[in-house]
């Protein structure tokens, strides 16, 4: 990771949505969910997360947050590649999670607030937006626009228009493709 995402916030957001990878989920149950959060400093030794499908719909909700960072306005305003209902799902879940405002830390601070392990972790992610959000580094989280992918990333580019993971392997392959369709049109 490059050094702007060496951030504890920003880094643990992308490598939370990057948990679901081409090969498989990291957080496909609740005790792959637990060993992830762990090892993220979101639960302690002793806490147990119960219920991955509300993780999972965080994350896939985050990833479609970090898509219409990264989406063409002109070509395609709704990124392709996702499910239509992560952002509803990611509100309704959103307005279960307990956050309170710290008033009491330099600035204040947006905490988790709940008995639940899980609702403190997916708080303390949501937590993670917001801060974020207040430090002008959202705009920067992006999910590749390449539909077979959408891996998160931080856009450390100086012009914020990056728009693939890697140009090695997703902006290559887009780029193959748009060969390939002026090929087939000059033949045409």
């Amino acid at each position: 990771m490059s050094s702007e995402t060496s951030r504890a916030p920003l880094r643990r957001l992308v490598e939370f949505v990057n948990t679901r990878r081409a090969d498989g989920d990291q957080i496909d149950t609740a005790e792959t969910l637990s060993i992830w959060l762990r090892a993220n400093d979101l639960l302690s030794a002793d806490e147990t997360a119960h219920d991955h499908h509300r993780a999972r719909t965080l994350r896939e909700g985050l990833r479609a947050l970090l898509a219409a960072n990264n989406a063409d306005p002109v070509t395609s305003p709704r990124p392709d590649g996702l499910d239509p209902t992560a952002h509803i799902q990611l509100a309704a879940l959103t307005a279960t999670l307990p956050l309170t405002l710290d008033v009491t830390s330099t600035p204040p601070r947006l905490v988790p607030h709940s008995p639940d392990p899980l609702d403190r972790a997916l708080s303390t992610l949501l937590a993670d937006v917001a801060t974020a959000v207040a430090d002008g580094s959202w705009p920067r989280l992006k999910a590749c626009r390449e539909p077979s992918c959408r891996w998160a990333f931080y856009d450390s580019s100086r012009n914020h228009a990056r728009t693939w993971c890697s140009m090695d392997v997703c902006g290559n392959r887009v780029k193959v493709r748009a060969a390939q369709r002026r090929q087939t049109r000059a033949r045409a």
